[in-house]
């Protein structure tokens, strides 16, 4: 299915918002990755959690956070003309398996990095375990670069947001 054949609901949702329980049950079934739109993150500036929907149902979810380039890492903050360069980091990313290769990821994705443009961002990045081939497709689509990580079995992705 073309994505722009079914556009879906993207939108932002709070511990609050009513549909955010249905966006931490997918989470829970989709790589068990609830933890990670529950987890505190202490160097953040900003923590956003996006649902996508299809009518009132979620089919998809992306969490990403906003910080100052490197800090995750313990590295010195990168000053770039008066301030600090920053960076949004994707913590979790699923789509329902069944509706898989349909456009979802990609506007999730796409619905981040317009987000972390206009909040001044020098570039989005995340990580991935190797086996998540689907997610590394995607990325190289949407212009990602990809370099294998040292902590473990994984590669980073990072996108030029300027």
């Amino acid at each position: 299915m073309d994505p722009d054949d079914h556009r879906l609901d993207v939108a932002e949702v709070t511990a609050t918002d009513g549909r955010f329980s249905d966006v931490l049950q997918l989470a829970a079934t989709v790589l068990n990755q609830d933890r990670y739109l529950l987890k505190q993150i202490e160097h953040a500036q900003e923590s956003h959690i996006v649902g996508a929907f299809d009518q009132e149902q979620c089919v998809g979810f992306f969490r990403f956070v906003i910080q100052e380039l490197g800090r995750d890492a313990g590295c010195t903050t990168i000053v770039h003309g008066s301030a600090p360069l920053r960076e949004g980091f994707v913590e979790a990313f699923g789509v329902e398996p069944s509706r898989r290769r349909s456009g979802i990821g990609t506007q999730l994705q796409t619905f981040a990095a317009d987000y972390c443009r206009h909040a001044g961002c020098h570039q989005m990045r995340s990580r991935s375990p190797v086996t998540s081939t689907e997610n590394y497709a995607l990325k190289i689509r949407a212009g990602y670069t990809l370099h294998p990580s040292s902590e473990n079995d994984s590669y980073y992705f990072a996108k030029l947001l300027r």
